[in-house]
């Protein structure tokens, strides 16, 4: 082969590399919306809360994108999540409610092997919740986890000195006991931080709330007389109304099982928690449902995209927890550890 063929085939293998290289580099910068316009008879978007809820703006970002396209018809949750961060996991609760109130969607919730405490706080946004009947969901409830790392710098004859501007400046520091001053100030904001968590269950589930209440207060009759004879519909509809429980006599009712303590999605189920039982693909056909979609309908998810900028942001859960900027920070969080 002569040195103006081999000149052509070292050419061309180059041009062939930097071909290869320029669609690698289109495909991973690509933007990550979806043509939705191009679907016609409506979708399905999916959603997932996966990990750790700490930060919040890729599930919000993909929420307002489908909320504004009129090819999506409903958006499935899935979630499978211990929970996280309270300010996290408020921020996709707020954004599904705008789906639902200015996107005019139906959003159902499916829940995996997880979907606690802020996992729970985000689905209670939707219009319906699945879970498996083993899932582990509920610990409603609020965390706050602070060091204790007197003994270590005593060891090592470490110390910090601190300047501060209030006396409540440095709570929580690792290097000092906690005063009963400062250990009340911080159970003031968990509790109202806990009520904020109540609040949202009552406003999202109020009815399945108020139905379980009844199924576990309401006493059966002794009248046989009176349970054999027919109902009629205005006599069940004044019957339902009797026995509707205040706002209150709902919050204490989920008081009761809202103490941080786990579920199985079928005891969640009977406390009115969840609307049904079943898995993602029971989800996303009461979603198409809901939303109107005859037929099998177009399920619309965006790729997960890692990096390594991911792994060295830490999302690993506990070295989240470790690498908190704060020091601590509240969290709506399933606690094992």
């Amino acid at each position: 082969m002569n040195r103006r063929s081999v000149s052509w085939v070292v050419g061309i293998a180059m041009l062939a590399c930097l071909m290869t290289v320029v669609v690698i580099l289109l495909y991973l910068l690509q933007p990550q919306g979806i043509a939705l316009a191009s679907i016609g008879r409506g979708a399905v978007a999916i959603v997932r809360i996966e990990g750790t809820i700490m930060d919040p703006a890729e599930p919000t970002r993909q929420l307002r994108l489908y909320t504004k396209s009129p090819a999506v018809r409903a958006i499935l949750i899935r979630i499978e999540s211990p929970g996280g961060a309270v300010g996290a996991s408020q921020e996709i609760h707020r954004e599904i409610l705008r789906a639902r109130r200015d996107g005019g969607k139906k959003v159902v919730a499916s829940m995996g092997n997880v979907a606690a405490s802020g996992g729970y706080y985000v689905a209670c946004a939707a219009d319906e919740i699945f879970a498996n009947a083993g899932t582990v969901t509920g610990s409603i409830g609020v965390v706050l986890e602070t060091y204790d790392l007197q003994g270590i710098s005593k060891k090592i004859g470490f110390g910090v000195n601190t300047i501060k501007s209030g006396q409540m400046k440095d709570v929580g520091s690792p290097f000092r006991e906690m005063t009963p001053e400062e250990r009340q100030v911080l159970q003031t904001t968990i509790d109202d931080t806990y009520d904020q968590f109540l609040e949202a269950v009552i406003e999202g589930r109020r009815a399945a709330l108020a139905r379980a209440w009844r199924n576990h207060t309401e006493k059966p009759t002794t009248s046989s007389r009176a349970a054999d004879r027919p109902t009629t519909a205005p006599a069940q509809a004044a019957d339902t109304a009797s026995t509707s429980p205040t706002r209150e006599a709902l919050k204490d009712f989920l008081r009761s099982f809202a103490d941080g303590r786990i579920l199985s999605g079928r005891q969640a189920l009977d406390l009115g928690l969840v609307d049904r039982l079943g898995g993602l693909q029971d989800a996303t056909d009461r979603a198409a449902e809901l939303g109107g979609i005859r037929g099998k309908p177009t399920i619309l998810q965006e790729r997960r995209k890692s990096s390594l900028w991911d792994l060295l942001r830490g999302r690993n859960d506990a070295v989240s927890r470790l690498v908190s900027p704060n020091g601590f920070a509240l969290q709506y969080r399933l606690v094992f550890d």
